[in-house]
């Protein structure tokens, strides 16, 4: 009997899982957190690993595979997806890997290599570096060569890291220095621009029999910061001439290497001048690849596994003259936990309540549910909101209705935003031909002042039967509102304040409530209480909410004031990678004061106004909350 290690987390462990299992399959899950454990439930068993840094440990993988007696080992995406060493690693410990062969690996797993693969192939490549490069006048040298705008990108970057635009000389120094830092292998190369491009990528499947055929295209020009936001399967605006012209080139450079299993081509397509340019490979199976299930009704997952254990695409039927969109038109939504109104700020902590869209066409994939908690550990994507229609216009229709019956409640959540933009006219109707790569942050500012105007999602009280949870999450959840304190009015408490060395009481002051607004303890607990203290002008108002504990530092730190100019917090849930600045060091609006990191990815903070550094309060590698105080300043008057 096969047994196949599942080495990821969230919704994509509960697909492989799920397709493993309808199979005839035996599963084994694996996580690193007992908050993180949701994805655990369909699998036949689940092992712990170290820590969070263990999905990342070819070694790790392996040795949680053989402690089970499992037999395959499916990555996934993200994490181990694309390692060849775990592939290797796989096939020397008598494993099987579900997914492409090392070579393949090796072959397009790098940016700069599959640019080669390209080439050899016969497909057309962006004007790039074939070989690394690490300093500034690198690339001013290939600036002057094919001119500004140039990309600069990892090697081995993935989604949206290790990737900035560069449009003058002057931001040269400062983009590669984090393109670098993005990049686990820090390699990174150039090409030039491609302005007004599409980005299109074709689903691919090869077996080890040299079938490869294409389940058509989807496109995928909704982004914010190189991340995928909004993907439509089929694109509604191709020629015909030029979607063949795609779908060809897509298989001839799998076929050049053999290619055996599930994987994505990627282009950026210009289609008013009808021409496309070759931008990458992905030898896994993709966050998106559910639209594509959608239209051809080919099960992508199941098909990957099939073909990791000799099946032959022509035995299970999948000729590509078999496959046919059947003109439908699907679209997913990513909705994840990030604040849009806040600079996309991770939002961490526990989901209190969920409730997910239901009807003809409409597909949710998920991991998360009712006393879940959403770490800072991994990326913030929560549920992939998948609708399939009779066209774009069917499809857009059914996914706002979607979105607007999707609540998750707990956490932050980019929903409001999605419905923004879908309800805009430039990303509605035959608008789409016009969309490119950078539409949607040309239009940012009116996309979040649209969000504005929606407000919060409405709060919903969840119908027995209509919420996803399982029966197991609901027993979870029960039992953690029964731990939960509930306070009422009238409630009194002593706080005695003491020296914890001595132990002696140096002061009791009281409390008592008056009225309660929200009684949610302790997560949530909002009241109005009378006190004794000497200062307070009764009554006084009191917020307690739960801090999400990530610092590394055992001193509880600061909340920044985001009305004071100079206090300096994080934007973002993550670690420090840099202080730029020193006590005492006086500064100007715009300079750098220091660098975070969240999901793999950079933010430079700067200062919003001149002044004097009084007070660093982190360290490089520490992680803390958004929100919380890094750097405080002090005004001077003089400058």
């Amino acid at each position: 009997m096969t047994k196949i290690l599942v080495a990821n987390r969230g919704e994509i462990a509960i697909r492989i899982i799920t397709a493993a299992t309808e199979l005839g399959l035996e599963t084994v899950a694996v996580y690193s957190d007992n908050q993180d454990r949701s994805h655990c439930i369909g699998a036949h068993e689940s092992i712990k690993l170290k820590s969070a840094l263990s999905f990342l440990d070819s070694q790790q993988i392996i040795d949680a595979a053989n402690s089970v007696h499992a037999t395959a080992i499916h990555p996934g995406y993200g994490f181990l997806s694309e390692s060849t060493d775990l592939a290797d690693k796989c096939k020397q410990s008598g494993i099987l890997f579900i997914g492409p062969s090392a070579s393949c690996i090796s072959a397009v797993g790098d940016k700069v290599s599959a640019r080669q693969v390209a080439k050899a192939a016969g497909v057309p490549v962006i004007p790039g570096t074939e070989e690394s490069i690490s300093t500034p006048e690198q690339v001013f040298a290939f600036a002057d060569r094919f001119g500004y705008p140039v990309m600069l990108k990892a090697r081995d970057g993935g989604g949206g890291r290790g990737i900035r635009m560069v449009h003058y000389a002057e931001e040269v120094p400062d983009s590669l220095k984090r393109c670098i830092n993005e990049s686990p292998s820090k390699q990174v190369f150039i090409e030039k621009a491609i302005l007004g491009a599409k980005h299109i990528e074709v689903q691919i499947l090869g077996d080890n029999h040299g079938n490869v055929i294409h389940l058509f295209e989807r496109d995928c020009s909704i982004q914010r910061r190189f991340q995928k936001i909004l993907e439509v399967a089929p694109c509604p605006c191709l020629s015909p001439q030029l979607r063949d012209n795609i779908h060809q080139a897509a298989t001839q450079l799998a076929k050049l290497i053999q290619y055996n299993s599930a994987g994505t081509v990627e282009f950026l397509v210009r289609p008013d001048v009808n021409e496309f340019y070759f931008l990458e490979v992905n030898p896994r199976v993709q966050v998106e690849h559910t639209i594509s299930e959608q239209i051809t009704h080919v099960d992508i997952v199941q098909t990957q596994i099939r073909i990791a254990l000799g099946e032959n695409l022509q035995v299970l039927g999948l000729l590509q003259d078999a496959i046919r969109p059947n003109r439908l038109v699907s679209i997913q939504a990513r909705v994840v936990a990030e604040n849009p109104l806040n600079n996309n700020m991770l939002s961490v902590g526990k989901i209190n309540a969920v409730q997910f869209p239901h009807g003809h066409g409409i597909r949710v994939d998920t991991w998360v549910q009712p006393g879940c908690v959403v770490l800072p550990t991994f990326d913030s994507l929560l549920a992939k909101v998948i609708v399939t229609g009779q066209s774009y216009d069917d499809a857009l229709h059914k996914l706002k209705r979607a979105l607007q019956n999707t609540v998750i409640e707990g956490v932050e959540t980019n929903i409001q935003f999605l419905i923004a933009i879908i309800s805009d006219r430039s990303f509605i109707g035959d608008q789409l031909s016009h969309i490119h790569i950078k539409s949607l942050e040309d239009k940012i500012d009116d996309l979040v002042a649209a969000t504005k105007q929606l407000g919060s999602p409405p709060r919903k009280t969840l119908e027995s039967g209509t919420a996803y949870p399982t029966p197991n999450a609901i027993a979870s959840t029960v039992t953690n509102a029964v731990s939960s304190l509930q306070f009422k009015p009238g409630d009194a408490f002593n706080i005695e304040i003491s020296n914890s060395k001595t132990k002696i009481v140096e002061s009791v002051h009281s409390l008592q409530i008056d009225t309660i607004s929200t009684n949610n303890f302790p997560d949530e607990f909002v009241a109005q209480v009378q006190t004794s203290f000497p200062s307070a002008r009764n009554p006084v108002s009191i917020a307690l909410t739960r801090k999400s504990a990530i610092s590394t530092s055992s001193t509880l730190r600061r909340k920044a004031n985001p009305r004071a100019s100079t206090d300096i917090g994080s934007p973002v849930t993550g670690m420090v990678v840099e202080i730029n600045v020193k006590e005492g060091d006086v500064v100007a609006p715009g300079q750098q004061l220091f660098v975070m990191s969240a999901m793999k990815m950079e933010t430079v903070i700067q200062a919003p106004a001149a002044g004097t550094v009084k007070t660093i309060y982190a360290a490089p590698n520490d992680l803390i909350d958004g929100g919380d105080m890094v750097v405080e300043l002090t005004k001077d008057s003089k400058l």
